[in-house]
């Protein structure tokens, strides 16, 4: 089964305020789907996810466990990437190039 990849980027604008952030990342992280995760930038995940899930699944379950926060949803194309980031987050997303290949 391919696994595809989506961007998950939130508004914080006021989310950290009296919100159970661990709580969120957790639900979001262990959701069923899920294959694997990246958060190395505030407010942004990059999704791993199995092939049958969408943008809409993930903006509908986002919206159960976060309500009324601004987000945005994109499949991504991780092969075509550039940026200035930390190593690890380079490792992490070649990683991910690598096991969509094989």
């Amino acid at each position: 089964m391919y696994n595809k990849a989506y961007i998950l980027t939130f508004d914080k604008g006021g989310f950290l305020e009296g919100y159970d952030y661990a709580n969120f990342h957790n639900l979001l992280v262990t959701a069923k789907g899920i294959v694997n995760w990246w958060h190395h930038l505030e407010c942004t995940y990059i999704l791993i996810v199995n092939d049958e899930i969408t943008a809409k699944n993930i903006t509908d379950y986002v919206l159960t466990i976060m309500p009324k926060k601004k987000f945005f949803v994109c499949e991504l194309v991780l092969r075509n990437h550039n940026g200035w980031l930390d190593p690890n987050a380079w490792e992490w997303i070649n990683q991910q190039i690598n096991n969509q290949a094989s």
